[in-house]
């Protein structure tokens, strides 16, 4: 099973392939997708900044058939220790990525995403499982 990644959400909604077929397909197989709680408020505030009621209509259809996985103690314990050792190794990426990254951890997930280079130091150091439904 996978985490999917705001940037690959987008392009679902946005039905752009390839990750919209392979988003029917993940669909078929597992019956609904998940997303970090952080992917839920990137996509609706950008949705709400941008002032698109169409698109937040498509966006919550969408979350019907989504498992919203909320941040707990699990996963901090384990961004912060992530976050640190980044830090000491001077790689340290964004508090979000961080965050999404270590969901799909503590989750055992892949996680879902075009932008694979902000998760690497999770992949390399982490073990992080990446898929990009864009290629």
């Amino acid at each position: 099973m996978a985490l999917i990644d705001t940037d690959i959400l987008i392009e679902i909604l946005r039905k752009k392939e390839p990750a919209y077929l392979r988003a029917i397909n993940y669909l078929k197989k597992y019956g609904e997708f998940n997303i970090s709680c952080l992917v839920y408020y990137e996509c609706l505030r950008g949705l709400k900044m941008i002032n698109a009621p169409k698109k937040l209509l498509a966006f919550n259809k969408l979350m019907e058939i989504t498992n919203i996985i909320f941040l707990d103690k699990e996963i901090f314990d384990k961004a912060s220790e992530i976050y640190a050792f980044l830090k000491s190794k001077g790689e340290l990426k964004g508090e979000f990525d961080i965050l999404i990254g270590t969901t799909a951890l503590v989750k055992d997930l892949s996680l879902v995403t075009n932008n694979e280079r902000h998760y690497e130091p999770l992949k390399n150091y982490f073990g992080l499982r990446i898929q990009n439904w864009m290629k």
